[in-house]
C-alpha cells in the first residue's frame, strides 16, 4: 500500500504529531507499506522538525506540483512569473491578503502580515513557526519559484469577480470561508497519487486520509480514502471510511481498521 497523508488536522495539529500516529507510521512502514505526505504546503511552509524519525519515502507539496521521491525531486513547476504577477496586480487593490507561496520562500502583503500575526497569537496551525517575507522585498528571480497564491479575507466577504475571472489554467479552492489558494489545475492532491504510482511502476494499491476541501481530489483518486473525525462534511460524505479526531487516535485507528498495523 501507498500511503498519502495530509498534514494539517491530520497528520498534525499546530506542527505537533501524536505519539500514536508516529508509532503508526513507524510500524506501517516496517509491514512494507510506503508513507507520504500530500500537502498543499510548499517545500519552505513544512518544518521538519516534527517529522523527525518518521520514515517518509516521499513528498509531494504544493497540491502536487512539487514532489520529492526519497530525497529527490522529481517534479516541479511553478507558476509562470507573468500569471503571478497578473495576480499581484489584481489581488492588491481589492485588500485581501495575500501570500505568494514559493518553493523556496513565501512572500506575504501586509493585509495577510496582519493576518498572520492574529493567527500566530492564537497557535493556529503553527503559524508562528512559518516564516514569511515581505512582498516589497521579492525580486525577479523570487518570481520563478511561486508555486502559488493564498489569499486570506474576512468571512463574508465577496470575492466572486475574482474567482470567476482568474487567468486560464488556474483553479481557487477554499479552505472554510474566509480564504482559499490558487494553484495550476493541470496539479492537484489526486495527481501526486497517479505521478508516484507512475514513478514506482507500481500497481500497489492507494490510501489517502485528510480533513478538508484541498484533500477532496486525492480522497477520490485513492483506493481506500479517509476523512478525519474532525474533517468537514463533504470530505467525510465522499470518503469510504470516517476515524476518530486527530487528538483521539485517529490515524492509529484508521490504520488498524484497514490492516497496515496490528
Amino acid at each position: 500500500m501507498i500511503v498519502f497523508l495530509d498534514l494539517d488536522d491530520t497528520l498534525w495539529r499546530w506542527h505537533q504529531v501524536c505519539s500514536s500516529a508516529k508509532e503508526s507510521i513507524i510500524q506501517a512502514h516496517r509491514n512494507g507499506h510506503k508513507i507520504f505526505i500530500n500537502t498543499g504546503r510548499t517545500k519552505c511552509e513544512v518544518p521538519l522538525k516534527p517529522l523527525e524519525g518518521l520514515p517518509i519515502d516521499g513528498y509531494c507539496f504544493s497540491a502536487g506540483s512539487e514532489i520529492l521521491i526519497e530525497n529527490k525531486q522529481v517534479l516541479y513547476k511553478p507558476l509562470r512569473p507573468q500569471i503571478v504577477k497578473a495576480l499581484i496586480e489584481r489581488i492588491e487593490p481589492m485588500n485581501l491578503g495575500m501570500s505568494l507561496e514559493g518553493s523556496q520562500k513565501t512572500f506575504q502583503n501586509e493585509v495577510n502580515y496582519e493576518i498572520f500575526k492574529k493567527f500566530a497569537k492564537d497557535d493556529r496551525t503553527g503559524a508562528g513557526m512559518m516564516v514569511h517575507h515581505h512582498l516589497s522585498e521579492i525580486t525577479e528571480e523570487d518570481y520563478h519559484q511561486i508555486m502559488k497564491v493564498s489569499i486570506h479575507y474576512p468571512e463574508g466577504s465577496d470575492i466572486s469577480n475574482l474567482i470567476e475571472n482568474l487567468p486560464e489554467g488556474l483553479i481557487f479552492t477554499p479552505f472554510k470561508n474566509t480564504g482559499g489558494e490558487i494553484t495550476n489545475c493541470t496539479y492537484n492532491k489526486a495527481t501526486a497519487i497517479q505521478f508516484v504510482k507512475s514513478y514506482y511502476q507500481s500497481d500497489e494499491k492507494t490510501m489517502a486520509v485528510g480533513d478538508s476541501e484541498n484533500d477532496i481530489t486525492m480522497l477520490k483518486e485513492a483506493d481506500i480514502s479517509i476523512a478525519m473525525g474532525n474533517g468537514n462534511d463533504h470530505v467525510k460524505k465522499i470518503s469510504n471510511y470516517i476515524t476518530t479526531n486527530i487528538d483521539e487516535d485517529g490515524l492509529k485507528n484508521a490504520f488498524k481498521h484497514f490492516g497496515l498495523i496490528d
